[in-house]
């Protein structure tokens, strides 16, 4: 009787881990931005949490203010992470809220 309970568990841990690499696979090709500047600096993350775009308004470059421009980036891009991050926490709360998988699992 116990083998059945630990088989039970064991078959709904390889489903977990079956979904947990799928929902990073489509977590991969999806991606979130972030502006900072009013818009004049804007960072696009993927889910995989890699910065895959970065957009400079040309104008504030003519304006030659680097360390500003750095600030700018940081920000937009530091922003963009922490809603890729929330990304990927609420799609695995949605494995984590499978019947049998503990709710803070993630």
């Amino acid at each position: 009787m116990a083998n059945g309970k630990m088989g039970k568990m064991l078959k709904k841990m390889q489903k977990v881990q079956a979904e947990m690499l799928k929902m990073q696979e489509e977590l991969s090709k999806r991606t979130v931005e972030s502006t900072s500047g009013g818009g004049a600096v804007r960072a696009v993350v993927s889910g995989s949490r890699e910065l895959v775009g970065l957009e400079i308004d040309p104008q504030i470059l003519q304006e030659e203010e680097a360390e500003m421009i750095q600030d700018l980036v940081i920000s937009a891009v530091n922003e963009a992470l922490r809603q890729a991050d929330k990304m990927i926490s609420s799609e695995m709360q949605k494995i984590a809220g499978m019947p049998g998988m503990p709710k803070n699992l993630f």
